[in-house]
């Protein structure tokens, strides 16, 4: 009998341990999930927050080679996974392949905040990424 509670034990732990490695491997593909996919071919539509709380579409991006490297400043981001941003409304909007992404100007550190709507991820640009990504969602300069 005790060998039997002993086992029994043993297999719930492998069970718990194998489950929680799985967890992990899925958080971690999210970035990879995301920006690896192939772009499905419909223009990049930004939009921009007004003073009414509303968003309005500023921008389209549907240059192939443009839409590769705005896709490629972003995975390059630092990503964090699993995190619930609650912070005010988003300054830009846009959709790539369905991922709705929220940006934020963080204008004391010269950098973008974003978060991939339904992954739970929040990522930072540097600020030399986000002075790219920004010109390239906006047609402007970060401090303008």
């Amino acid at each position: 009998m005790k060998k039997l509670i002993i086992l029994l034990i043993a297999i719930g732990l492998s069970l718990y341990g194998c489950s929680q490695d799985a967890n992990e491997n899925k958080t971690v593909s999210t970035k990879y999930e995301v920006y690896n996919s192939k772009w499905d071919g419909n223009p990049i539509k930004v939009k921009q927050r007004n003073n009414n709380g509303d968003f309005e579409k500023t921008k389209e991006i549907a240059d192939l080679i443009e839409v590769q490297k705005l896709i490629e400043a972003l995975g390059n981001a630092e990503w964090e996974e699993n995190v619930k941003v609650d912070i005010r409304p988003p300054d830009y909007s846009f959709t790539w392949n369905s991922y709705k992404h929220d940006v934020w100007v963080n204008e004391e550190f010269k950098r973008l905040d974003l978060i991939i709507e339904g992954q739970s991820n929040y990522g930072t640009l540097s600020e030399e990424l986000s002075k790219f990504v920004f010109e390239m969602l906006t047609g402007k300069k970060i401090n303008s």
